[in-house]
């Protein structure tokens, strides 16, 4: 996740480092920018490739970390 977030939005990893809980602005921007990075690694059949396993297992441990709270 900080080689995603870090190399797509450096201000947002520079202010994650520097608490302890992220935003609800944050929260959804690190989500927006994994699903992104995800969307990039499919292979053959849409199935995720090693590096899109890697990012579906981050997004599915920062949501259970810090849930993206509803509206």
């Amino acid at each position: 996740m900080v080689e995603i977030v870090g190399q797509r939005d450096p201000a947002l990893l520079s202010s994650l480092t520097t608490q302890q809980h992220p935003t609800q602005q944050e929260r959804e921007a690190v989500e927006d920018l994994l699903a992104d990075a995800l969307s990039e690694n499919f292979g053959p059949g849409h199935a995720p490739t090693e590096r899109g396993t890697l990012i579906e297992h981050t997004i599915d441990a920062f949501l259970e970390r810090w849930p993206i709270e509803a509206e």
